[in-house]
């Protein structure tokens, strides 16, 4: 018994590092190698908006570290349950379906909502600019696009 709460106390940990692999796409958030370099700013108004999915580690292998700490985890708790030579076949299930596991749920964590936006720049042309939903613009809404010197494009309203 003791060992399936070591094996609680991995699970939960594991769960709280993953929580922190997701990246921050709020239009507030600045990386910290912006900070005192020009921005190039554009006037636009929003033509469409429409709520997406941002998504890293498409497929479940590129969730490598939810893989590995639900195998150990998933490992740990099949050897708790098994006996004898049963207790290699355990462990085995136990670390594949913990890994299997680790992995979705890293790419559950990493997935995030998002918005979609299309502008019409004033002088012209159109972009199309993937951020948070920290900022809610409308269609028909003026705002400012900005393009940090690193490519990171975000829209504020004007």
């Amino acid at each position: 018994m003791k060992k399936v709460g070591i094996c609680a106390i991995l699970c939960g940990g594991f769960l709280l590092l993953l929580g922190g692999c997701a990246r921050n796409i709020s239009s507030s958030a600045y990386d910290a190698q912006t900070l005192g370099a020009a921005s190039a700013t554009y006037p636009c108004v929003v033509i469409k908006v429409r709520k997406v999915k941002v998504e890293e580690g498409e497929r479940l292998e590129d969730n490598k570290t939810g893989g590995i700490m639900g195998a150990i985890a998933g490992g740990a708790l099949g050897n708790a349950m098994g006996g004898g030579r049963g207790r290699v076949v355990t462990t085995a299930a136990g670390a594949l379906a913990g890994a299997a596991a680790g992995a979705y749920a890293e790419k559950t964590l990493k997935s995030q909502e998002a918005f979609e936006y299309v502008v019409e720049l004033q002088s012209g042309g159109l972009r199309t600019v993937v951020q948070g939903t920290d900022v809610s613009l409308a269609p028909g809404q003026a705002a400012l696009l900005v393009i940090d010197p690193n490519g990171r494009s975000r829209l504020i309203p004007r």
